[in-house]
């Protein structure tokens, strides 16, 4: 492993549960970090419960620049917005690593999206799909649940443990979570960016 370790985190921010289906944003963060260290950051609007989020996470990434991974929160942000993180290493040209917080109930997930969605195939093929590739790995803090796309498990483990400082997260996606919600939960920034032009 380099002594220099380039990485990225990608997580999106709050919203209130009443943007639901109204087509509204919220912000998606990009924090590009070497080492445990913030080098640059990207924001994007992406919206609650579409379809853009994969878009939006390759725009993001691309925007702070090359990195040896790309670390992103879960398949789902924005509600039920997915990032497809076999197309976010293909249209970028880096390995990707879903970092699941939690366990998933595929079954409570696919009941919601065939309620609430024409598209719920579209949206169930791909968290099913990552989901089930996902593998509980071992780290100083606990065990992650994670699925890597383009690097091998036991690299991604090496890289997450590497930037585990004060949380079982990577550096690079604790800290996109603090800037997407830390944002977002400003409640005059929400109402600027879904201010109808």
């Amino acid at each position: 492993m380099k002594n220099s370790l380039r990485s990225i985190g990608i997580d999106d921010g709050y919203f209130p549960i009443n943007y639901k289906g109204l087509k509204k944003r919220t912000l998606l963060a990009a924090v590009l970090c070497i080492n445990h260290d913030v080098e640059n950051l990207a924001l994007e609007l992406v919206t609650v419960d579409g379809l853009d989020g994969t878009q939006k996470a390759v725009r993001a990434v691309k925007r702070v620049g090359e990195a040896d991974i790309v670390f992103q929160d879960g398949v789902t942000i924005a509600g039920f917005n997915i990032v497809d993180p076999e197309e976010l290493s293909a249209e970028t040209g880096m390995p990707v690593v879903v970092v699941f917080k939690h366990d998933l109930n595929l079954n409570k997930i696919y009941s919601a999206l065939k309620k609430h969605f024409a598209d719920w195939r579209e949206r169930y093929e791909v968290i099913s799909k990552v989901y089930s590739r996902s593998t509980a790995i071992p780290t100083p803090w606990r065990y992650i649940r994670i699925t890597a796309v383009n690097i091998d498990v036991s690299r991604a483990l090496s890289y997450m443990i590497k930037l585990q400082t004060v949380s079982p997260l990577p550096e690079p996606l604790r800290l996109a979570d603090i800037v997407a919600s830390g944002l977002t939960k400003n409640t005059v920034l929400l109402k600027m960016i879904n201010e109808e032009k």
